[in-house]
């Protein structure tokens, strides 16, 4: 073999080296590739790599998608009316998310989401507008809110731990009210106009009683921060409330005047110390709520019939399926730790359960509706 043909086996043996690199720079070195070449060759086996890399993934996600279909989202509306819509959407807004996961599945997503109205009317146009699917109020105000929106209650809620409450007239101990009959020509301290305890059902009983109400009107009230005090002096029994109103009628010992409270807890304090001759407040706040100083100070004079302390309605056209299932969900609510803990925190209830009578229920409630409709003498609008 001669020199020429040892040369060529030397490059064939070179080719199958097992030092790639070796090899190229051999490879290199002999036949003399530019280093150009061989970087852009290095990027184009990378380039091809990533491609089918990607293709891969593509691939893969794609069955994955077919296997998965997207879930279709869903939102729960639930509510209550108050003015203070912060603390509510807080309190409110487990149980939205419960309700909400209890009611996904494979194919559809919900999701929780709070609604708080200011005022009855504006809960009214969001039920009648479907706007919103549950709305959680004291009986007063559900009766009102369903009869003028369409919406149907079917829940009881345990509030604070009971299934039906009532309505006390407090004075302060020192008081010459001695009876309902007593009350013409006084002051007294409602909570809010969207109460039934606090507001609702003793107004009606009132009137019932042949009392006129002579009170803060619904929007000086959600304007205000307080009620219309005109001075500093804590009693306002004498001449510190504009009580002048539009039609100027005052019947002496068939009137009653009124301010609004805002929260349960003020009225016994204000009957203390002074702000109103009469407060009016629920057996369950006075007797869980009060402090005993306080409560040592006040007696009762009087007292309404009992009511169902919370219910709940679902608006007019919410559809059966879903109706039957969140019925199925807050009534199976208490038998499981996540739900009874949710309970706990929402005013310290311990469950919901099915309406038993409907008609019986509602039956004492809308006999007094009518007295609700008597034209109060409003001030301070």
């Amino acid at each position: 073999m001669n020199y020429e043909e040892n040369n060529k086996v030397f490059l064939f043996s070179s080719l199958y080296s097992s030092s790639f690199k070796m090899t190229l720079g051999l490879i290199n070195k002999t036949i003399k590739i530019p280093w150009t070449t061989i970087v852009r060759t290095r990027l184009i086996i990378l380039i091809v790599i990533l491609a089918l890399f990607v293709a891969a993934v593509n691939v893969k996600s794609f069955e994955k998608a077919n296997a998965e279909p997207m879930k279709t989202v869903n939102t729960i509306r639930i509510g209550t009316v108050d003015v203070d819509a912060v603390t509510q959407m807080l309190k409110f807004q487990p149980t939205a998310d419960y309700i909400a996961a209890k009611l996904s599945n494979e194919t559809t997503q919900y999701k929780g989401q709070v609604i708080i109205p200011s005022t009855i009317n504006d809960m009214i146009e969001l039920l009648r507008e479907q706007r919103i699917d549950l709305y959680f109020e004291s009986p007063f105000t559900i009766a009102i809110v369903d009869k003028e929106s369409g919406a149907v209650p079917f829940l009881l809620r345990w509030k604070e731990g009971v299934t039906q409450y009532h309505s006390l007239f407090i004075v302060k101990n020192s008081s010459s009210i001695k009876t309902v009959n007593d009350f013409g020509g006084k002051t007294i301290a409602f909570e809010a106009p969207e109460s039934t305890s606090g507001y609702l059902l003793p107004k009606a009983y009132l009137v019932q009683k042949g009392f006129k109400l002579i009170g803060q009107s619904l929007e000086s009230y959600l304007a205000h921060g307080e009620p219309i005090i005109l001075s500093k002096d804590p009693n306002i029994n004498s001449s510190n409330i504009d009580w002048s109103s539009k039609d100027g009628s005052n019947d002496g010992n068939n009137t009653i005047r009124y301010i609004f409270a805002r929260e349960d807890h003020n009225i016994p304090l204000w009957v203390v110390e002074g702000k109103a001759d009469i407060g009016v407040i629920s057996n369950v706040d006075l007797e869980h709520e009060t402090y005993e100083s306080i409560k040592s100070q006040l007696k009762i004079v009087d007292r309404t019939i009992d009511v169902p302390r919370h219910m709940v309605s679902y608006r007019s056209e919410l559809e059966p399926d879903l109706v039957y299932k969140i019925n199925t969900i807050l009534l199976n609510m208490d038998k499981e730790p996540e739900g009874i803990k949710i309970l706990r925190n929402f005013d310290n209830s311990t469950k919901y359960e099915e309406m038993p009578n409907k008609d019986q229920l509602f039956g004492p409630i809308n006999n007094m509706l009518p007295l609700l409709e008597q034209k109060e003498v409003e001030v301070g609008g």
